[in-house]
């Protein structure tokens, strides 16, 4: 049986960090910011196509600054330069991503909500966006909305573990148990490193 601080880890679904991909972190409801920057987990660099010119090549040089500011910890000149990021090329979906992650760190979660849908209305599908933004209806306690973010994130990216993790912790919160086992142990079969933390919440091994 789960206990009152056990569901309470579980809503406590951190987000993924700022770094070329994702960097993520395992609590008890394993999670954490996709690491800000571009993309997560490998995913594209948010470098415009060979060939591109003028404002696409500009905003494509100011991103790639910006990162490098988020990199070195120099926040504030990567948040001005990723806004300006978002006037030169309005579709942007990295900026927008990359704003909502430097505001869900700093505890903005109304802001970096806002700048993770903004991404998500230029594409619906990327998961980092959909994997922090679940994060917050989490922390909300929207568990219901948190749930249909995770199913998104796991539907486009089948290989996310964490996803996974997650979306099973709060399926066994909700009483769900059964599919919330099978997808912890979805998770831990794409990462093996997550057994003890799923031996740790009761999932039995498959």
């Amino acid at each position: 049986m789960e206990t009152t601080t056990s569901r309470r880890n579980a809503r406590r679904a951190k987000s993924k960090t700022p770094v070329v991909v994702g960097m993520t972190v395992v609590v008890v409801l394993v999670v954490a910011l996709v690491v800000g920057f571009v993309g997560c987990s490998g995913k594209s660099k948010g470098t415009p196509p060979a060939g591109t010119t003028g404002a696409a090549n500009s905003s494509a040089a100011l991103l790639a600054k910006a990162l490098t500011e988020m990199k070195s910890g120099d926040v504030n000149s990567a948040k001005t330069d990723l806004v300006q990021v978002s006037k030169l090329d309005p579709q942007n979906k990295y900026a927008y991503y990359n704003l909502g992650y430097i505001a869900q760190t700093q505890k903005q979660n109304g802001d970096a909500e806002s700048q993770y849908k903004l991404a998500l209305a230029i594409d619906p599908k990327y998961d980092p966006a959909l994997y922090n933004l679940a994060i917050l209806r989490a922390d909300a306690n929207d568990l219901n909305g948190a749930v249909v973010l995770y199913r998104q994130a796991v539907a486009s990216n089948p290989q996310d573990a964490k996803a996974h993790f997650n979306l099973g912790l709060l399926l066994r919160q909700s009483g769900q148990t059964g599919q919330g086992n099978v997808e912890v142990q979805a998770a831990v079969k794409i990462s093996p490193d997550l057994k003890a933390a799923a031996a740790a919440q009761g999932v039995p091994a498959k």
